[in-house]
């Protein structure tokens, strides 16, 4: 096969399957290998039991990490930001870090922090990651998207 041959495969539905098919194998690898550091309970209440008392906060913290994301698509789509211009992406990347999280503590704040920590065990439980990881990524997230908005408002006009 030559160069260009593969190229053509790679850029086509081929590829694309293909693609498809390598990322689910990994996902499918790493939910396996992470499963034993996703808690499974907190003091007595198991992750049935939180993933059900806390079923309607995970799915508002969802909507409003998907909303955080189309915020930062909304600055492409009206073209007030250059395909090129990174900081959309980056602050819509902030927006679905920072949302849910500040929404899960806003939520079950003024029930105790032990509501706020199975609340947010649940979460952890639901995105089938570590907390650890989950937490790390999201605050990179957090952290990149304050960036990108500083950077806009200190752009030249």
């Amino acid at each position: 096969m030559t160069g260009e041959q593969i190229r053509a495969i790679a850029v086509g539905p081929i590829g694309a399957i293909l693609s498809a098919i390598i990322a689910s194998l990994v996902f499918h690898w790493q939910v396996k290998h992470w499963s034993r550091w996703i808690p499974t309970k907190v003091g007595e209440k198991g992750k049935k039991q939180l993933l059900e008392e806390y079923r309607n906060t995970i799915r508002t913290a969802k909507a409003l990490s998907i909303a955080g994301f189309l915020i930062g698509c909304l600055f492409y789509v009206t073209g007030w930001m250059g395909n090129h211009d990174w900081r959309g992406l980056g602050i819509g990347a902030g927006l679905a870090s920072f949302l849910p999280v500040s929404y899960i503590v806003a939520a079950t704040i003024m029930h105790g922090t032990e509501r706020m920590k199975e609340a947010m065990v649940a979460f952890v439980i639901d995105q089938k990651t570590p907390p650890k990881v989950l937490f790390v990524f999201m605050g990179l997230c957090f952290v990149g998207g304050v960036a990108s908005a500083v950077s806009l408002l200190l752009r030249p006009l």
